[in-house]
């Protein structure tokens, strides 16, 4: 039996080999990362006696979850853990508990039973959605809170008439809530076009979940 290798054959298993050392070295020092940030931002969330925030590391993003007493106290978290050294992006999914929480449940149980809706293409409303609002304006009225309305569409047509449309469409939705009595000073309007999709674009059955209106707490009453 000839044992003997080519150069070729010998550098080639060198290279290969060399090249398997790097990928493992590369994954060990971004494990290492990942722990370290990880061990990091708990110790920084602890130290605030933020105790119901749980810190998990994903590459070098930070995810939060578990639940706040109030908005101030979860933004509080996001900003403590996007304040560490090499930390990238935060994910807070923190919930809210109290009095703001409670209004954000309130208003997705409602939203995800029904849709405000507008004329195809226009950023007027339909009839259908008239009930509805009025049933959300006296969420909003008793929430201690500022609410974001944020609209989208789907991605048909040009992605800088999408934005336009959305934004129209969230001011016509701010329009009547102010109408129905809440606050204007607790209502932001934004249109996010086509740009935060839920769904595949690509089926009508996407497309009609993309093409939707939500109310988000984004701070504490002014």
């Amino acid at each position: 039996m000839d044992l003997r290798f080519s150069q070729f054959e010998v550098l080639t298993t060198t290279g290969s080999f060399f090249i398997c050392l790097f990928f493992v070295c590369v994954f060990l020092e971004a494990s290492d990362i990942e722990q370290t940030l990880g061990t990091t931002a708990k110790e920084a969330v602890s130290q605030q006696n933020l105790f119901w925030a749980s810190v998990a590391p994903s590459g070098q993003e930070i995810v939060l979850t578990g639940a706040a007493p109030d908005y101030a106290s979860k933004k509080k978290a996001g900003e403590i853990a996007a304040g560490v050294d090499g930390v990238t992006s935060v994910d807070n999914q923190i919930v809210i508990i109290g009095e703001a929480g409670t209004c954000q449940t309130e208003l997705d149980d409602f939203l995800a039973k029904e849709q405000v809706t507008f004329k195809k293409g226009k950023a007027e409303l339909t009839d259908s959605s008239f009930p509805l609002l009025t049933l959300l304006a006296s969420i909003a009225r008793n929430c201690d809170a500022r609410l974001e309305i944020a609209t989208h569409t789907d991605a048909e047509g040009d992605a800088t008439i999408n934005m336009k449309l959305s934004q129209r469409r969230a001011d016509a939705v701010r329009k009547y809530l102010v109408q129905s009595g809440v606050a204007a000073g607790a209502l932001e309007a934004r249109g996010y076009g086509e740009t935060q999709p839920i769904a595949d674009n690509d089926t009508e059955e996407g497309r009609r979940a993309n093409r939707r209106v939500e109310f988000r707490v984004i701070g504490d009453a002014v």
